[in-house]
């Protein structure tokens, strides 16, 4: 094994042991591993890591962390606090308030159960930007359409404390795969 991969292992074990906050239950996941992130990537990621989470979104951050590492993301955060990757970047505008939008998207839980999705439904949602979640406004206000992510939520940009009675807990956090599309696709 060469030195820096040695190293980058290293590293990445050594961030993996100073977390000592074990896992959320809601999170889902048995153990965090730092599977395709360099140790630059886990580095920054735990620097946003709360020990002795007090409120709902130091504990809404920390199991959106373990889910990234969980999964080998490399997120970057929004000043809101959601996690976004881009997966494809779009060409078209960006959208503004009360602006219509149509998305194709599929929204789970951090365990991986999906609770919606356009896919299953066979059509993508319209709706009018400032008429969704705050994590999705934000989403549609920042990425131009045609952009294809994956978006981290936490609870106080989803559903908050009232979740969504019979289909989503209160202060869940929940991840989206969206695809912004062109009004005329």
């Amino acid at each position: 094994m060469s030195k820096q991969i040695l190293f980058c292992l290293t590293l990445c074990l050594l961030l993996l042991s100073c977390v000592t906050e074990p896992k959320s239950k809601a999170s889902g996941a048995e153990t965090t591993t730092a599977k395709n992130l360099t140790s630059e990537s886990a580095q920054r990621l735990y620097a946003s890591y709360h020990q002795n989470p007090q409120t709902q979104a130091q504990r809404d951050e920390n199991v959106l962390i373990d889910y990234a590492i969980d999964k080998g993301l490399d997120p970057q955060k929004t000043a809101s606090g959601m996690y976004y990757v881009i997966q494809e970047e779009g060409t078209g505008t960006i959208l503004k308030h009360n602006d219509p939008f149509k998305a194709h998207y599929q929204g789970y839980f951090l365990d991986g159960k999906v609770f919606d999705s356009s896919y299953k439904n066979g059509q993508p949602i319209r709706h009018t930007v400032g008429g969704m979640i705050p994590g999705w406004n934000e989403a549609l206000k920042t990425f131009k359409i045609g952009s294809k992510l994956q978006l981290l939520i936490p609870s106080r940009l989803a559903y908050g404390p009232r979740g969504f009675p019979g289909l989503i807990p209160p202060n869940s956090p929940l991840i989206f795969d969206m695809h912004i599309m062109p009004l005329t696709e």
